[in-house]
C-alpha cells in the first residue's frame, strides 16, 4: 500500500524537478560565431571584370545576450569593415546575418575616408557560408564577397595586363610601345585566349591579334601559356608563328614572347611584352 502511494509521488517530484531545470536554449548568434576564411571577389560600376583575392579572413563575434552579432574583415585592398548589432536568424544549420557598419578605406593612411556599408551573410558552415558587403558610395556601388576556398583561375588571371611592348625584326629594334594592353581571358571550362592590342607604325601596324593559348599551372604556382601553331587573322591579315608566356599565381604580372609572321612578310618579327593587370 505504501509502494503504491509512493510511485506517483515520485512521479510528480520528477516532473516538478524537469520544470525547474528547462533545457538551455541555444541562441543562433553563438552558432555562427569563429573565424571564416577563403576568397574575396569585389564587383564595381568602373571595371567589367572582378578583383579577386586569396587568404581573406572575417571575425563573427556574439554580443552580450547572445542576439547579435559584430563581424570584422580587413582587407588588404579594399580596408577595413565593422558591422555591429547584426541580426541572426536561421534553424537546422543555415542561419542568415544582416546590418550594417562603416567601411574605411583610401589609398594611403593619410586619406581615408569612412563609408556606409550593409551586411548580407549566409552560413552554414566554415566551409559553407557567404559573406557581401555592400558599400553603394564607393566607385559607382561596391560590392565584395567572400566565400570559401580558393578564387577560380578563371577570375584570377583573366583581365587586361598595361605594359612595355617591343619589337624586333632579325635582330634590329623597333621603338617600344608604352601603355600597350594585352588581355587574357580564362573561361570557366579553362578554355584560353590571349590578345594583343593593336601595335606597329605605319605600313608595320597590325590590328588586334586574338590567339588560342593553353594554360598550365605550374609547381610554383605560377601559369605557363603557349601556342606553338599560330594561325590566326589581324583584320584582313593572317598572322602565323607561335607564342609563350607566363603569369604570376596572383595573376598580377603577364609576360609574352612571340615570334609572328604577317601575311607575306619573309621576316619573324619577335614581340615581347611585360605588364601588370
Amino acid at each position: 500500500m505504501r509502494l503504491t502511494r509512493f510511485i506517483p509521488v515520485a512521479v510528480m517530484a520528477t516532473l516538478a524537478a524537469m520544470s525547474c531545470n528547462p533545457v538551455e536554449e541555444i541562441k543562433p548568434a553563438t552558432e555562427v560565431t569563429g573565424t571564416y576564411s577563403g576568397w574575396s571577389k569585389a564587383e564595381f560600376q568602373y571595371s567589367p571584370t572582378p578583383m579577386v583575392s586569396n587568404t581573406q579572413t572575417l571575425t563573427v563575434t556574439a554580443e552580450e545576450g547572445g542576439e547579435t552579432v559584430a563581424v570584422s574583415y580587413t582587407s588588404d585592398t579594399w580596408g577595413t569593415f565593422t558591422v555591429t548589432g547584426a541580426a541572426v536568424t536561421g534553424t537546422d544549420g543555415t542561419y542568415t546575418v544582416t546590418g550594417s557598419g562603416k567601411t574605411v578605406m583610401g589609398m594611403s593612411a593619410d586619406s581615408q575616408s569612412e563609408y556606409d556599408c550593409t551586411l548580407s551573410a549566409t552560413i552554414k558552415s566554415a566551409d559553407d557560408f557567404t559573406f557581401t558587403f555592400d558599400i553603394p558610395a564607393v566607385m559607382g556601388g561596391l560590392k565584395i564577397t567572400v566565400q570559401p576556398g580558393e578564387a577560380p583561375a578563371s577570375l584570377v588571371l583573366s583581365g587586361t595586363y598595361t605594359g612595355t611592348l617591343n619589337m624586333s625584326v632579325m635582330g634590329s629594334a623597333m621603338d617600344p610601345v608604352e601603355n600597350a594592353t594585352v588581355v587574357l581571358d580564362v573561361a570557366d571550362d579553362g578554355k584560353t585566349s590571349l590578345t594583343i592590342s593593336s601595335f606597329g607604325m605605319g605600313m608595320m601596324t597590325l590590328e588586334d591579334i586574338t590567339v588560342d593559348v593553353t594554360l598550365t599551372e605550374s609547381a610554383d604556382g605560377t601559369y605557363a601559356l603557349a601556342a606553338e601553331s599560330i594561325d590566326t587573322m589581324a583584320g584582313d591579315i593572317n598572322v602565323t608563328g607561335s607564342l609563350s608566356g607566363t603569369v604570376t599565381a596572383d595573376g598580377s604580372k603577364l609576360t609574352v614572347s612571340a615570334d609572328i609572321k604577317p601575311g607575306a612578310m619573309p621576316m619573324t618579327i619577335n614581340v615581347e611584352f611585360e605588364g601588370t593587370k
